[in-house]
């Protein structure tokens, strides 16, 4: 049954799953009141790592037959709740104790544009409820996808509950697969879209070509050349040109962008290709703040990229080095941002609240998000 007082305490477990598949990262919140005037408190957060064979089969998802889809459904959705189980043990917090669980699941597609095209995330919600013991809120895209919206980004809400009505203009700059951009003016909705590529094509590469699943610290990026050509020609890209609210994925700037640019460049150094793609997600996400007329207020950054010394040094050189912050200066821990995100989506369902706006992801009218599995009894 939802909450029928916005003033009663929520306890939800937020599950981030991204679409580099480099773990999932859980973050358990105490909610009371709605809208702004939402009170959140972190309680416990925590990360658990994708067993190899899962992780490297999401890596070749476009390689999927309808077998592999309906197999790896199933599949992350008991992973999923094996982890919200386990995270739950290790805080010694009992499931009778959570409201519900909100999860995004695992996105293997999204359109290139073209909202019509869709956008799939995998995990069970049903079988992830009986595994938890917990009820879950999930399917966080379909419902602005069926208003004609992007049906991405979606965490903009948490942005607007947690950050906005500070009275300065801020900007929540996450760095996933995809870099993803939350404008926060000083009055009115946000302004949301996905500036284009982060650390989606420097994994793919680092994959290919080392083995590795991606570039510790930016080590080997920092040490190669920007290879001019290559990132003038790719500036040229039609993505860039679009103005927000836009989105994308690693079907446009993932493991086949990454072939093209050996095809083209055989015998680049390795250590030059990744400067040029840190220094192509630095001029795309400055390039795309002054499309959306950024002011130029400070940055706040987040996401595993942010670990990235290269990324970090070259948003420096495009942003101003003062204008840039971690997302830990307002409060929040900037790894756990995305699963917080998802725990006030489900929040936000709970309480029959609209979660979007057209200004966010393109869609005609606002929609509350979510499709909500009971656990059932135990």
């Amino acid at each position: 049954m939802f909450p029928s007082d916005p003033e009663r305490p929520r306890h939800i477990l937020g599950i981030n799953s991204g679409t580099s598949a480099d773990g999932v990262d859980l973050a358990l919140i105490r909610v009371t009141g709605r809208g702004r005037r939402r009170e959140v408190e972190a309680l416990h957060a925590g990360s658990a790592a994708f067993p190899k064979d899962l992780q490297q089969a999401i890596h070749a998802a476009c390689d999927w037959s309808l077998a592999d889809v309906a197999r790896y459904h199933h599949r992350l959705g008991s992973f999923f709740g094996v982890c919200a189980r386990d995270f739950l043990h290790s805080v010694a917090v009992p499931r009778e104790f959570l409201t519900c669980i909100g999860c995004h699941g695992q996105t293997v597609f999204h359109h290139g544009g073209n909202p019509l095209d869709g956008s799939l995330q995998l995990g069970c919600l049903s079988t992830l409820a009986a595994t938890a013991g917990v009820s879950v809120v999930g399917d966080f895209r379909s419902a602005d996808l069926a208003r004609g919206g992007q049906g991405a980004p979606i965490s903009p809400f948490a942005d607007w509950v947690l950050h906005s009505g500070s009275g300065k203009e801020r900007a929540i700059l996450n760095l996933g697969g995809i870099a993803n951009l939350t404008l926060l003016p000083v009055d009115g909705p946000p302004v949301a879209w996905d500036s284009g590529p982060a650390n989606g094509p420097l994994d793919a590469l680092m994959r290919a070509e080392c083995g590795l699943n991606f570039d510790a610290d930016g080590a080997l990026a920092r040490s190669g050349q920007v290879i001019e050509s290559l990132l003038i020609s790719l500036q040229q890209d039609a993505y860039f040109t679009q103005a927000p609210p836009k989105s994308t994925g690693l079907e446009h700037f993932g493991a086949n962008f990454i072939k093209k640019l050996r095809v083209n460049l055989p015998s680049a150094k390795l250590e030059d290709l990744l400067a040029t793609l840190v220094e192509l997600v630095a001029w795309s996400v400055s390039s795309s703040l002054k499309v959306a007329g950024w002011q130029g207020g400070a940055v706040y950054l987040c996401g595993g990229g942010a670990h990235n010394l290269a990324i970090r040094e070259s948003l420096d050189r495009h942003l101003g080095l003062m204008r840039i912050f971690s997302y830990q200066k307002l409060g929040w821990n900037p790894d756990f941002r995305e699963a917080v995100a998802f725990a006030l989506l489900a929040d936000a369902f709970l309480l029959n609240e609209p979660s979007t706006w057209s200004s966010t992801t393109g869609a005609s009218s606002s929609a509350v998000l979510g499709v909500w599995s009971p656990a059932g009894i135990s």
